[in-house]
């Protein structure tokens, strides 16, 4: 979610630590953010990933690659649409809000990938405390999430990085960034999730 992110002097530690992660992961993804992390040596290199990146996500005449999965998912490639707001009730049910200091749409690449993480994290926290039904809900929040969202359109959105992009770390970004949401996709979907006992209400 970070490395999705106007570039910034940070974009280097970011990756250093997504690289570890990855590597411990033993996911593929890892080649890419190892290939990527040497693309940017200094500050002429930010400067150029600024510019790739404004060309790519932001605009502001054409945006090459939209980072908005409504813009995938919606008939009319339209941003805000009825996807838009299932993600945002998505976010509700597991008690998040939009922070005001993002000034963006709610399925933003960034902000959907930082839901995942969000949704590990309670996931591994559930697992720690022993609390089996809530890890079965997490996991199937997670798995719901991806089948309905992100790995929908993820594929379509590489495919528009790749074309248009004029730097290679935004290639091997977005190569990083569809093989590890395949990876997990296809692990929590072998999984066997029992679903959570419905509530008994009397009266």
């Amino acid at each position: 979610a970070d490395c999705y992110k106007l570039p910034g002097e940070e974009l280097i530690k970011t990756l250093e630590q997504l690289e570890q992660v990855f590597e411990t992961l033993e996911s593929v993804a890892g080649s890419h953010i190892a290939l990527v992390r040497k693309e940017i040596k200094g500050h002429k290199e930010l400067a150029d990933l600024k510019v790739d990146y404004s060309q790519l996500f932001v605009g502001p005449y054409c945006v090459l690659a939209p980072p908005y999965g409504s813009v995938y998912l919606e008939d009319q490639r339209r941003v805000m649409g009825d996807s838009t707001m299932n993600v945002q009730e998505r976010y509700a049910e597991a008690g998040l809000t939009i922070a005001e200091i993002f000034k963006d749409n709610p399925d933003h690449i960034q902000a959907e990938l930082e839901f995942m993480y969000f949704l590990i994290f309670k996931e591994i926290e559930a697992i720690q405390e022993g609390s089996h039904e809530a890890v079965s809900s997490f996991l199937l929040k997670q798995r719901s999430f991806l089948q309905d969202h992100l790995s929908v359109w993820v594929k379509d959105f590489v495919q528009k990085i790749e074309k248009h992009s004029q730097t290679n770390f935004y290639k091997g970004l977005a190569m990083a960034t569809q093989t590890f949401i395949s990876e997990d996709f296809a692990e929590i979907a072998e999984l066997e999730i029992s679903e959570p006992a419905p509530a008994v209400v009397s009266g």
